[in-house]
């Protein structure tokens, strides 16, 4: 057997380490840090995007969910090859350099993201296609997974390839499925002209999507709206353009407590704070286990009756569902 002097192994077991560490450090290196290199990798490469939105520092789910799963090399070297990874992380204290928190600001609310953790996949333009979150699974099973909703949204896309040779009602089903099984808040962010793609194919709504793909439509415009007004503070009309919102779409149940959640948010802004308070009780009222429900139940009993000004309507309406 071959000898080495005290030195050379010492050497050797060093080099060992160090030679773990950097794969290690190249595991963890893979996964982005900002939003625009993540992107730039997915564009270049010809990969998708996978978001996680986590707090590893002050919440124990995070940090199990990145010790146990997405840190580990099994489930980097199953789906990095088709994504390009990006962890954000939100302090509890909110602290980050302005042009960070900013950022993820924005990539927050446009995501619609609630709770942490949460993982939002994206083509390259940045359209979600899927959501996930922690599952106790084992890393190269939770790759798997992920990889399973990327074959599904691919399967749709070919389905929607194909609708150029098809008419009528074939035509408007195979458009359907470029619609993925997402959030409304966010089909009405990111796929509007998929819906109206859908509905200029079936004129006499035979596969009844017109109803919830209007409201959708008309939630998409009254976002629009309302990002153009809060850009010049102008609370008042934000508060007068969610009431008529309210009105002409004859929002009901969650649907209309994310609008009036928005109208509270609006209302403290515009210094009306009893009214915010007043606006958060009817929330509470309509149903106070809902998430609106229970956001407003909680910013009542903080004292604090001023939810934040929200960019775009918080409403979930039922969706149709494709006809296979």
């Amino acid at each position: 057997m071959k000898c080495f002097p005290p030195f050379r192994r010492w050497f050797l077991i060093l080099w060992a380490m160090l030679a773990c560490s950097a794969s290690e450090a190249r595991a963890v290196g893979i996964w982005h840090r900002d939003y625009a290199s993540a992107m730039n990798e997915a564009r270049a490469e010809g990969k998708k995007l996978l978001i996680v939105f986590t707090g590893t520092d002050w919440i124990e789910i995070c940090a199990k969910f990145y010790d146990e799963i997405l840190g580990d090399p099994a489930f980097i070297a199953t789906v990095s090859p088709q994504f390009a990874l990006l962890k954000l992380e939100y302090p509890k204290d909110n602290v980050m350099p302005r042009e960070e928190a900013a950022q993820k600001a924005v990539l927050r609310e446009a995501y619609r993201v609630r709770g942490f953790p949460t993982v939002v996949l994206t083509d390259a333009e940045g359209r979600p296609f899927g959501l996930n979150g922690y599952q106790p699974l084992q890393p190269k099973e939770y790759g798997d997974q992920i990889l399973g909703i990327l074959a599904v949204h691919e399967d749709n896309l070919a389905a929607v390839k194909e609708s150029a040779n098809l008419a009528g009602v074939d035509k408007a089903k195979a458009l359907s499925r470029a619609i993925p099984d997402v959030p409304s808040a966010l089909i009405a962010r990111f796929y509007r002209a998929e819906m109206e793609a859908v509905l200029a194919a079936d004129p006499d709504d035979v596969l009844k999507m017109a109803g919830p793909f209007r409201k959708l439509i008309a939630e998409a415009d009254y976002s629009r709206e309302i990002q153009k007004l809060a850009r010049e503070s102008k609370w008042d009309e934000m508060i007068a353009v969610t009431n008529r919102h309210i009105e002409g779409q004859k929002l009901e149940g969650e649907s209309l407590q994310g609008a009036l959640l928005n109208r509270a948010g609006f209302e403290k802004r515009a210094g009306q704070s009893d009214a915010a308070t007043t606006t958060l009780r009817q929330i509470v009222a309509i149903d106070a286990t809902s998430p609106p429900g229970e956001e407003a139940a909680r910013l009542l009993k903080g004292g604090e009756g001023d939810a934040e000004a929200a960019e775009a309507p918080a409403t979930t309406p039922a969706r149709a569902q494709p006809v296979e």
